[in-house]
């Protein structure tokens, strides 16, 4: 038996279902601008991490203590490849490199407006985690780019 719906009962129905369709297409709208967000997250880390080439140098980076500290433990072996004794001696920015483990490369406050850059190389935790002065620069500037050496 056929169902008459008055003509604003009919209208109701159309109403009711045109919103539900709307409901439905801005969930998925908005889901899949979710779904590119996300995407477009990681793209951007992706790029972030391939942006530094595996084994070469990251970016200039302002020291911290825990540079400063590789520096502190290494600063007999950089004065006796020197040949000088520093009365200041603070990390003031850095590079590193993943290598078979970790090269930093070091600008050093030494002075006033005196400046030096020392490699410094850190064996991986099986090796005995170990620091070595592998280089120094003397007679550098604060403006003088931390590159490898």
């Amino acid at each position: 038996m056929a169902r008459k719906f008055s003509a604003l009962q009919s209208a109701a129905v159309i109403v009711f279902l045109s919103l539900s369709l709307s409901i439905r297409v801005s969930q998925s709208v908005s889901i899949k601008l979710s779904e590119f967000q996300i995407k477009s997250d990681l793209e951007a880390v992706r790029l972030k991490r391939m942006s530094q080439l595996v084994g070469g140098p990251s970016g200039v980076k302002e020291a911290d203590a825990e540079i400063q500290d590789i520096l502190d433990k290494t600063r007999t072996g950089f004065e006796d490849k020197a040949g000088v004794k520093f009365d200041e001696f603070t990390a003031i920015s850095y590079r590193s490199q993943v290598v078979a483990g970790t090269n930093y490369f070091i600008k050093v406050k030494v002075g006033t407006d005196k400046y030096v850059h020392v490699k410094v190389f850190k064996f991986l935790p099986h090796a005995g985690g170990t620091l070595k002065v592998e280089n120094i620069q003397l007679n550098k500037s604060l403006d003088d780019d931390i590159s490898n050496f």
